[in-house]
């Protein structure tokens, strides 16, 4: 009676112990290790390994293990049926086997007969919480007379009741941490350094004019806006920019590149995914729908999008709610949706390969952001804005010459903006003087843009206004030239009203010929 006492006290002692370690901020694995220790401390098991069950491969692996060889443990994989281990997480019931060499449940996969004969008993229970199962716990014992497998099941048992309910706390503490990090990186890119104002818009030619005109009427609506430009034109950035100008400014702006993420995974992205979904749907996942409620959801690329998830978004944008992914419940959304397309939006309407139903949906405010090369007067102010950006985060002081700058104005900028930012950082990384001729990249020197060259840029660069007015008098003098003198014609070409083309003329003192 006296030793059957003793034995339960032991067992509450190894609860405890267990419990005080699972209470601990360890990682799982260490929690499981630290455990399987002391069932060798206090309860004399020389062997014992706590198999999971692993969604991805459909098997129980050994996760930690006291007492085995990495060998050993490498051959500890089992499927769900598969001999004792496999039956107790099937069947949900432990299991003891006193013969683990002659019985046939018992098919000895890590070889652990070979190291102690038949001399231990195996005994097993499933790890679970209520419905769910996560694996298995296992141990092995010397054989003996007096001692009670019952008592050492239940025992296992709380054991295992309290690592299912810590590896439930840990898998709700993982969603949780991930939850907070996509809102962390939403917060950043809506408050962070890169938050874009209106003055962050570069430029000084007309088009840019008027699109900030556009941005600050339509901000304050709730209205779809369709952007479409090449890349590099700064489609993200006009998006960033009506978001932080509008009443949702304290709001989430969350984006996702249609054309970055696989079809199999672009819809999971935006309207999330219940546990268990698909295969490795091993918890809840918010889309960006939701994780944008409130805000503004950029669809980036959408020219990209396939065709079937082109008719979920409408419905989505028709009905203002969305469903997980192995969900029916639906969620009501209230975000304002900016889209952008580097395609040619009507050829792809004309192919079918974008839904009409969906584009007039979409176009509502319709932006376009012209090339680089259409914009000619904005390249000296952006090679002056980027070279003062690099030269404060290189430590440097260069100037750039004008007939650099003259260069780089008549090349065509086929990534616009962005292969300009990357040309002017890679020159201030590169030298450690002033900017010449000589230092620009040979496909800029050899490849001008030959249909509207900029001849005469006289002013230096120091005096930034008087090399774009240069820029600009020449772009008016070709237009006049090439529409025979006529100024209506030539405001055309130029995208000026009449008005603002005469004021030109007389600003820089144009002479216009008659034919």
């Amino acid at each position: 009676m006296i030793q059957q006492i003793n034995i339960k006290e032991g067992y509450l002692t190894i609860i405890h112990e267990a419990s005080k370690i699972l209470s601990k901020r360890n990682s799982l694995n260490e929690a499981l290790k630290e455990i399987l220790k002391i069932l060798y401390s206090y309860w004399d098991a020389p062997v014992s390994f706590v198999a999971l069950f692993d969604d991805q491969t459909g098997t129980l692996k050994i996760t930690e293990s006291f007492g085995m060889t990495k060998k050993e443990v490498s051959k500890g994989v089992f499927k769900k049926e598969e001999g004792a281990v496999g039956g107790i997480f099937k069947n949900e019931l432990p299991a003891v086997i006193y013969d683990i060499e002659n019985n046939p449940k018992y098919i000895n996969k890590t070889r652990l007969i070979k190291r102690f004969g038949g001399n231990l008993v195996f005994l097993g229970v499933p790890i679970k919480v209520g419905g769910e199962k996560f694996g298995v716990l296992c141990a092995y014992k010397e054989k003996s007379r007096t001692f009670s497998y019952d008592d050492a099941i239940k025992m296992l048992s709380t054991l295992a009741t309290l690592i299912g309910l810590t590896k439930k706390m840990y898998e709700r503490m993982e969603e949780e941490r991930k939850f907070w990090q996509e809102e962390k990186e939403i917060l950043i890119s809506t408050i962070g350094s890169d938050a874009i104002a209106l003055k962050d818009i570069i430029g000084v030619s007309d088009v840019i004019a008027n699109i900030k005109k556009v941005l600050l009427k339509i901000a304050s609506t709730d209205s779809t806006v369709f952007i479409t430009g090449e890349s590099g034109t700064g489609k993200t950035l006009i998006a960033r920019t009506i978001h932080k100008l509008s009443a949702r400014k304290d709001k989430p702006f969350a984006t996702i590149n249609c054309a970055a993420i696989p079809e199999n995974l672009l819809e999971s992205e935006l309207f999330g995914y219940e546990r268990g979904a698909f295969s490795g749907a091993v918890s809840r996942k918010r889309g960006k729908f939701e994780l944008a409620n409130g805000g503004t959801l950029f669809l980036d690329e959408i020219g990209d999008m396939p065709l079937a998830l082109q008719a979920k978004l409408l419905n989505v944008l028709q009905d203002k709610e969305i469903s997980r992914l192995g969900s029916e419940q639906t969620i009501p959304i209230d975000v304002r949706i900016i889209a952008a397309t580097n395609k040619d939006i009507e050829k792809l309407l004309s192919l079918g390969y974008f839904r009409e139903d969906l584009y007039y949906r979409l176009n509502v405010i319709p932006i376009h952001i012209p090339p680089l090369r259409e914009r000619k007067e904005d390249i000296p102010i952006l090679i002056d804005y980027f070279l003062k950006k690099f030269n404060r985060q290189y430590k440097k002081r260069l100037s750039i010459t004008a007939d650099a700058v003259k260069l780089m104005v008549n090349y065509r900028w086929g990534g616009n903006i962005r292969e300009l930012e990357n040309t002017i950082e890679r020159l201030v990384i590169m030298n450690d003087s002033d900017i010449d001729v000589s230092d620009l990249p040979s496909y800029i020197k050899d490849n001008f843009d030959i249909d509207e060259p900029v001849e005469h840029i006289e002013a230096p660069l120091g005096d930034m206004p008087s090399a774009i007015e240069a820029i600009e008098k020449q772009k008016i003098q070709d237009a006049l030239k090439k529409a025979g003198y006529v100024k209506s014609k030539a405001a055309r070409l130029l995208g000026y009203t009449i008005r603002q083309l005469d004021y030109r003329i007389k600003k820089y003192n144009i002479k216009v010929y008659k034919l």
